[in-house]
């Protein structure tokens, strides 16, 4: 698979349900919010508030591996779940647009528990919801960090607008929506899925993309693929008022000068961002390279 179609393929997701999070961590629920598109566990009582945002068909679970060095660095987590992924029901997102539903709640869940701002990391499709709150509301936002995402998605697939993305975008979420209704095969971990190998380097990390796939509404991922597809953040990233991280993964096909010429160009015009290379990972960087991860989350967290 050609490095463009491995990273466009790649924007779909994650699995383990959360008990396994609540089984060894004290929880308290947000009372005060209820969010009509997402669910959220809180873990710990830290003074430093950091909203972790799954991607496309992921459930909370994918950050299992970076709980502990964040409860552990003082944080406070919040783990959101988008309503149809980690089978769960659909709710709101079932029908029509789903991403501005989700960033103006994410916005309504930091001011309703008084969180004043938050520091915002996500992966894929979390990592553009936290660029589009970020534009939207910054007041809210202290910092954010984005993991393999782009502000504008349909780039790689070779569109330069939204308008010429229009056609391909209703196409793949009608594609997703009917197969939402069929009983497709129940992933095997001896097998993965191309999909899941272009997406994760090792056997395990592509067992549980498929799981994830597997537990996930598609129809509501084929709503919120037609918003990313069809949203472009670009002209916006000059007006940026807060720092952003952006880790992207290198792991072949896709060199290291590829994803250099790749990444950096599609940010360009974004006042305050570090770009941070991540070698032996696929799109799920945080199953590939956890310690990577978690050292990139730790640098984010340090950094005033």
């Amino acid at each position: 698979m050609q490095p463009i179609a491995m990273i466009a393929a790649a924007l779909a997701a994650t699995a383990t349900p959360l008990p396994a999070f609540a089984e060894t961590h004290p929880t308290f629920s947000a009372e005060d919010a209820t969010p009509d598109r997402f669910s959220v566990e809180v873990l710990g009582e830290g003074d430093e508030d950091v909203i972790l945002i799954p991607g496309l068909l992921s459930p909370r679970s994918v950050w299992e591996g970076q709980v502990d060095t964040l409860l552990a660095s003082g944080a406070r987590v919040h783990l959101v779940q988008v309503d149809g992924f980690g089978d769960t029901d659909p709710g709101k997102n079932a029908e029509g647009p789903v991403l501005p539903f989700l960033v103006s709640d994410i916005a309504k869940y930091i001011e309703t528990n008084g969180l004043g701002t938050a520091r915002i990391v996500g992966h894929s499709m979390g990592g553009f919801t936290a660029l589009n709150l970020a534009l939207d509301k910054p007041w809210l936002v202290e910092e954010i960090m984005i993991v393999d995402s782009l502000p504008f998605f349909s780039v790689l697939m070779g569109m330069e607008t939204p308008e010429a993305a229009e056609g391909m975008a209703a196409g793949m979420r009608d594609m997703m929506v009917a197969q939402a209704s069929m009983d497709l095969p129940a992933p095997d971990c001896d097998a993965p899925s191309m999909q899941a190998q272009s997406m994760a380097v090792t056997k395990a990390a592509q067992c549980k993309v498929d799981a994830y796939t597997a537990s996930a509404d598609l129809a509501v991922g084929g709503n919120l693929m037609y918003d990313i597809m069809t949203t472009d953040l670009r002209p916006r990233l000059a007006e940026l008022e807060v720092p952003v991280t952006m880790l992207y993964p290198i792991a072949e096909p896709l060199s290291a000068e590829m994803a250099a010429g790749i990444y950096p160009v599609q940010y360009e015009g974004t006042p305050d961002i570090t770009f941070v290379p991540v070698e032996g990972a696929r799109h799920f960087i945080m199953l590939d390279q956890p310690d990577q991860m978690n050292a990139a989350l730790l640098a984010f967290l340090a950094d005033d």
